[in-house]
Parts: structure tokens; sequence; C-alpha cells
């Protein structure tokens, strides 16, 4: 991600001043340092060039993997989630049909309001932050 930052100053002599500043946090390598470092030591501009790429590479690696991690911690709050509401309507719609209708409404409720707060909570936190 990248963040472009500049600032002017004027007095009312007329003088100005500007800072302009640029950061990134992938790796991109400035040319005119590149420049200015071929002069200095040559040899050590392929070895930046080469630090870059293993960076980029790891980068890359990092990314998939927590990509990947992400992937299965949402599928398997998912999975555990039908599981739980299967169970206690499993349970509420046992004890209803044994006489326990009670227990049954408080057991089906409870799930029926766990899911839909779950389900409301959840597509409120999906909203993107303005």
């Amino acid at each position: 991600m990248a963040k472009h930052t500049q600032v002017k100053a004027h007095n009312p002599n007329g003088n100005s001043v500007q800072l302009t500043q640029h950061e990134t946090d992938s790796p991109v390598l400035p040319v005119a340092q590149l420049e200015k470092l071929h002069v200095f030591r040559p040899d050590l501009v392929d070895w930046v060039r080469d630090q870059t790429e293993k960076e980029a590479q790891a980068r890359r690696v990092r990314t998939v993997r927590i990509d990947t991690f992400i992937l299965i911690e949402r599928i398997a709050g998912l999975v555990a989630g039908t599981l739980i509401s299967c169970l206690g309507m499993g349970a509420a719609t046992f004890l209803a049909l044994n006489g326990q209708s009670t227990v049954a409404s408080v057991i089906g409720g409870g799930t029926l309001v766990g899911l839909v707060t779950v389900l409301v909570q959840g597509k409120k936190s999906a909203k993107p932050d303005d």
C-alpha cells in the first residue's frame, strides 16, 4: 500500500517551502538511488536487486499462507455454526415430541435468536468503514 504526502508553506514575503514524501510497503527500487549506488559500488546493485526479489517472493508466500488460514477459519466457523444450530434445533424437536414443550421452546428459541443475532451482526461488521 502506498502513501503519498505533500506539504507546502508560504510566508507573506513570497518564500515557500515544499515537502514531498512517498512511502510504500512493497519492495519498489528507486531508480535514482540505484544509479547513485552503481556509481559508488556497482557490485551492490545486483545484490540489492536479488534481495528485493527474495523479499517479494517471501511476501507472496506469506500472503498466500495468510489467505489460506483465513479461508480455513471461515469455513470452520460456518461448519461449527451449522452443527451447533442443527444440534440445538434437533434437541428442541426431540424435547417437544417427548412432552417437554417449555424446555423445547427455550432451547429452540435460544437457538433461533442466536442464529439471527450472528447473521445480523455479521452483516453489520462486513460493511466497510467510512
